[in-house]
């Protein structure tokens, strides 16, 4: 059994400009990223990391535009299905070039190829491709992208879920969920002055969800603040930190075991 694994969910606020509304890519900032993740592996090698992404300005308008949350299959249905996970596919590789040139071994697939959703979970047909890879030393690098469902519809696999199910699957992992806040706050928006909370369990967390909206829109599918933290809620024995992933030094920080954001025990 592995240890030590660190699931890091890097949000598509803090790797594209998501409300562009067409394909942004915020390359500087990815490089800050990737000099943090390969300082943390220089430093203890015995780490192991796996990167999710979201969809951000590259996906979320696509599948947005073309109904893909719950769609019949058809061949007008995989049009829409084609552009998205091309598009989901091409934000994979510009990550996976700026990654490797900071030096970290990533090595990118698509979820859509070994995913699917049955009885309303998600499941990997092979997750050893997944394993091979952490336990030579490699870095899997998967996004959020329109996966099938048992009822042959479409149905979108968000970063935030593949997270979940990975850690549970994998056993003694730590999720780290990259976002454009400080944490997880007991109003969203924020009120003004406002601070995160320091800690969640589940109790705590279903009592929050209780008053939040889980909203789709054009520019993220999958509910924002309220879909992350109602996708944790399927998680078990696993500890989760919703930091910020745009202020510099915080992916080190919670990476090493400093407090940054909240922190959700479930």
């Amino acid at each position: 059994m592995m240890r030590n694994i660190r699931i890091i969910k890097l949000g598509g606020s803090i790797i594209t400009d998501k409300k562009a509304g067409r394909p942004i890519l915020r390359t500087r900032r990815i490089q800050e990223i990737a000099r943090e993740i390969a300082i943390a592996l220089a430093k203890k090698p015995s780490r192991r990391i796996i990167l999710l992404y979201g969809a951000g300005s590259f996906g979320h308008p696509l599948a947005h535009r073309y109904g893909l949350l719950s769609k019949s299959l058809s061949k007008h249905t995989f049009v829409g299905v084609g552009y998205t996970v091309a598009a989901m596919r091409e934000l994979g590789t510009h990550l996976a070039k700026l990654f490797l040139d900071a030096g970290i071994p990533v090595v990118p697939l698509q979820t859509s190829s070994f995913a699917y959703v049955q009885r309303g979970r998600l499941y990997f047909t092979d997750l050893a491709i997944v394993e091979d890879i952490l336990k030579n030393g490699g870095v899997p690098l998967l996004g959020g992208d329109v996966v099938f469902s048992d009822h042959k519809r479409t149905t979108i696999a968000s970063a935030d879920t593949l997270a979940v199910e990975l850690a549970d699957r994998l056993k003694n992992v730590r999720l780290l969920f990259a976002s454009d806040t400080d944490g997880v706050y007991a109003t969203f928006p924020p009120r003004k002055h406002e601070k995160p909370l320091q800690k969640l369990d589940r109790v705590s967390l279903n009592r929050l969800l209780k008053t939040m909206r889980s909203k789709t829109t054009r520019t993220d599918v999958t509910g924002a603040m309220g879909g992350k933290l109602r996708a944790l809620l399927a998680a078990h024995n696993t500890t989760a930190v919703v930091f910020n992933g745009n202020t510099r030094g915080n992916l080190s920080a919670v990476l090493s075991g400093k407090k940054r954001g909240t922190e959700v025990r479930l």
